[in-house]
């Protein structure tokens, strides 16, 4: 009793209707085999327990789909199961090989509960009444041991059945539950549990005869096993594991076609596009394929063409086309995104030409101020500011190099302004200075050469009519001398 009190059966939900035992009993079977098989250091299951009680806890529709005829002939699915399984598993358990071993398991539990092949109604209440009794219950389990399957099984149903009869004679007219059922628990229970645990024991120590394993079943495993890798969302382990499942056998285009599927309804649409391609080099009329190749780019170039990423929208728009010549719209999308790309290009070359432009006349502009000539200096910088004026926002290095240019424009009219009223006053004298900083000042707001000549003449007629002035103070003074 110390060995069965270290074994106490996990609570486990899972909502689905069982055909034996229940969902929540099914898993805590196959739970307890997991560390059964763990503690004796022969299989570490434990590592992959999750991947394990995943397959353990699939619905009763996903049995049916994986396991058509398991209802007519349990021993020759099982079996069937342990061979492909044998013939797939490498070196090291993976986690989807872990997901069948859980699903094997749960196989293996429904054939193993007492009143699995009893149609009346008791069973239900019976499966309801294990259910509460779980936390209760004290298990007696045995070494795992290899098994040979038929015989096994055959054994197993027949033990399970033998209290059928009186478990449903006890809940039509005896104490129920409480009967034959509730004394009979530990053992029903430990069985289930030696099966599971016997069963994933002869397949992971034991290379057995992998008689009738197809191609067919090996090409439906690996499909389903990227599903499940797909499902969990890592790109690393999708790739281990593709590389792994593809190599044998040899593919063939409907095998790579429903991964494909699988991988662009997963999220990973880039990667499936490869498997399509593959696709397509074997069956190139494959209108499937093209049509979602085709869509696939149609929707990444509407994308790149929302963020003006024109390239990558022109390069998705003619994989689109090349892929699907037919398409109703590819074309027309690359030939508009063509134009909408020469138009830019066009833009860019006008901002680049106007930068240089401006460049040029701001270097005019240094020249003509070495050499004196204000006027000239000015019209020149007002030149460059236009053109600097052209370049939009539109592209962001040139839109920087126009802004530094008109900044720079600014601050060398600023510096002429200083300059022209400095000089402007030492020519004209102080009484004059007024009028002529405003007219200075007003040459800076617009700097026209009619201006600019306004300006100079002012102040030479101002230094004429000094000189003229000390002159004739001077020609009168020599006059008075005796």
């Amino acid at each position: 009793m110390k060995r069965a009190s270290m074994f106490v059966l996990a609570v486990l939900l899972a909502p689905v209707t069982a055909v034996a035992w229940s969902p929540k009993t099914d898993q805590a079977v196959v739970s307890t085999a997991i560390r059964l098989l763990s503690k004796g250091r022969v299989i570490q299951l434990s590592k992959l327990d999750r991947e394990v009680m995943q397959g353990a806890s699939v619905t009763d529709e996903t049995l049916e789909r994986l396991f058509p005829g398991f209802e007519a002939g349990p021993i020759t699915v099982i079996q069937s199961e342990m061979h492909l399984l044998d013939a797939v598993r490498g070196d090291a358990i993976d986690p989807y090989l872990a997901y069948r071993l859980g699903i094997l398991g749960r196989l293996v539990a429904r054939i193993s509960a007492p009143l699995a092949r009893d149609n009346s109604p008791i069973r239900a209440r019976y499966y309801a009444d294990v259910e509460k009794a779980l936390p209760q219950t004290s298990l007696k389990p045995s070494p795992s041991k290899k098994i040979e399957l038929a015989a096994y099984i055959e054994q197993l149903q027949r033990t399970a059945d033998a209290r059928k009869e009186l478990i449903v004679k006890d809940y039509q007219s005896g104490p129920g539950f409480d009967g034959v059922a509730r004394a009979a628990l530990s053992d029903d229970l430990s069985r289930s549990i030696d099966a599971v645990a016997n069963v994933w024991y002869t397949l992971l120590t034991e290379r057995v005869v992998q008689a009738g394993v197809s191609d067919t079943q090996r090409r439906n495993y690996a499909v389903q096993a990227m599903a499940f890798y797909v499902a969990r969302g890592n790109e690393n382990e999708i790739e281990l594991h593709y590389n792994r499942l593809t190599q044998s056998p040899p593919k063939t285009p409907e095998m790579v076609k429903q991964i494909g599927d699988i991988l662009y309804n997963g999220g990973f649409a880039e990667r499936a596009i490869k498997e399509y391609e593959y696709v397509l080099a074997l069956e190139p009329q494959r209108k499937d394929v093209v049509e979602r190749i085709s869509g696939f780019y149609i929707a990444q170039g509407d994308k790149a063409l929302e963020s003006n990423r024109l390239e990558e929208a022109l390069d998705a728009y003619s994989r689109a086309s090349k892929a699907d010549p037919l398409h109703p719209t590819a074309e027309a999308k690359r030939l508009e995104v063509s134009r909408m790309i020469a138009e830019r290009d066009a833009r860019l070359e006008a901002a680049r030409t106007a930068i240089d432009e401006g460049g040029r006349f701001e270097a005019e502009a240094e020249q003509f101020i070495l050499k004196g000539q204000i006027p000239e200096a000015f019209d020149a910088l007002k030149k460059a500011q236009a053109a600097y004026n052209r370049v939009t926002d539109e592209f962001r290095t040139e839109a920087q190099a126009a802004a530094a240019g008109v900044g720079n424009i600014n601050a060398r009219l600023r510096e002429l302004k200083n300059e022209l009223i400095g000089n402007a006053q030492a020519l004209s004298g102080s009484a004059f200075r007024f009028d002529i900083e405003k007219m200075a000042a007003a040459a800076t707001r617009n700097t026209g050469e009619s201006a600019l000549r306004k300006i100079v003449a002012n102040q030479l007629a101002a230094e004429m009519a000094k000189l003229k002035n000390d002159y004739q103070n001077l020609i009168a003074g020599n006059k008075k001398q005796p």
